[in-house]
């Protein structure tokens, strides 16, 4: 690099490329000397803050910061007993990812493939707009409301995508596919730009429609191989992806499900990776959006705290999210969980608990859906006025073998 210094600056302003940056995260990694300089470029950058000139702050930032240091902080979530001694059998061979994968052109019906296609490229227009360097993430919304409404997404309707259509495709793992894009983060995200093409946008829904895009994306690519060829090779390399990528994103964010938006809470996350691979981070992404669609959309006030725990199951991570919900809602939970699959007269919630079911079945390399409900490998309980959605993960421990490069930078 001709100026390593320069280059260390901009990347710890995110100005870097994708490429460049990780070629960045190496070296510090490998080179004493380099580690070093970065450590004093990333003092000269704070000391800057504490000789800039007074400026008054974002009213979105300054609101969001200050819910965070004023709210009380969560509770850990009680589990139920029969998790504490719960210990799975783990497959020979740790999963990462891709497995859900098809072909666009097992969808069979031109009209699904087009919709898939459309959908992608309205997320390629959305990314410049959304992106760490654009007016919309410093708070300048009009160039993102301008473009909002010309933005090719197909926003689904609610109970719309399980039509007959989608029934009558031929291959089943092309039915989760196509749902998978559809059900999981698009429903959110459908409500953020709404709200910013009827003028009542802020940073903070620039900021959540970041990440949605995102998660979107992978999510996208991991579902259907031959959509991104290209991207979807640097989705399948090596690389982990902790905790605090997910806490992150959640933490304070707001949600919704075809429903009123409510608040997401952050309880305990342990430090440390969760996947190997972005296409193993998109399919547990993917996890968590349709527990968050359908606990969000049952809750007292769509809200919902999530936590992730590496100590609860021998070398297994448990993901948990909990709200209050009325007895009605929770025993409606509970059905949907333990409804057995069949395509026909499967609705949407249904779907979203098959996804993971499906999810969870390929992790632990079971023969059905059944055996990872039957398992506890996943499930709904209720504590007190509180209903629990959970689900369990392979773990990624000490001797695994690593990715080539480990990374906390949210645009990877």
């Amino acid at each position: 690099m001709p100026d390593l210094e320069q280059t260390l600056i901009d990347y710890s302003l995110g100005l870097l490329k994708r490429k460049d940056s990780e070629e960045v995260e190496t070296l510090i990694a490998k080179d004493k000397q380099v580690a070093q300089q970065f450590s004093v470029v990333q003092d000269s950058l704070c000391l800057m803050g504490t000789s800039a000139r007074h400026a008054k702050p974002n009213d979105d930032l300054k609101a969001r910061v200050m819910e965070i240091c004023e709210s009380a902080k969560p509770e850990i979530t009680p589990h139920p007993l029969e998790l504490l001694n719960l210990a799975p059998a783990l497959p020979i061979k740790r999963y990462i990812g891709g497995g859900a994968s098809v072909d666009l052109g097992d969808l069979g019906k031109s009209d699904l493939k087009d919709r898939v296609n459309r959908l992608y490229e309205g997320m390629l227009e959305l990314r410049d707009l959304v992106c760490g360097t654009s007016a919309a993430s410093e708070g300048d919304l009009s160039e993102l409301c301008k473009s909002a409404d010309s933005i090719s997404v197909e926003l689904p309707k609610h109970n719309s995508v399980c039509s007959n259509g989608v029934s009558s495709v031929p291959h089943e793992q092309a039915i989760q596919s196509f749902l998978r894009t559809q059900l999981t983060s698009l429903p959110s995200m459908g409500y953020f730009l709404k709200k910013i093409r009827e003028g009542f946008g802020n940073a903070g829904d620039a900021r959540r429609l970041f990440y949605l895009r995102r998660d979107q994306m992978k999510i996208m690519r991991a579902s259907f191989a031959d959509l991104d060829a290209t991207l979807l090779a640097e989705d399948e390399k090596l690389r982990l992806h902790g905790a605090g990528l997910l806490r992150t994103k959640w933490w304070g964010a707001e949600h919704s499900y075809y429903n009123r938006p409510g608040k997401v809470m952050c309880g305990n996350f342990f430090e440390g990776p969760v996947t190997e691979r972005c296409v193993e981070f998109a399919e547990y992404d993917s996890n968590l959006y349709c527990f968050a669609n359908l606990l969000g959309s049952k809750s007292e006030n769509g809200g919902f705290q999530i936590e992730l725990d590496n100590s609860k199951i021998p070398e297994c991570v448990l993901a948990t999210l909990s709200a209050i919900t009325s007895s009605e809602n929770h025993s409606e939970l509970k059905d949907i969980i333990v409804k057995k699959y069949h395509r026909e007269t499967m609705d949407e919630d249904g779907y979203l608990a098959h996804l993971v079911k499906s999810s969870i079945s390929r992790a632990f390399q079971l023969s059905t859906t059944s055996e990872a409900l039957n398992t506890k490998l996943l499930g709904c309980e209720r504590t007190g006025n509180q209903t629990l959605l959970w689900f369990v993960w392979p773990a990624i421990l000490p001797n695994h073998g690593g990715g080539e490069a480990t990374t906390s930078n949210p645009l990877q």
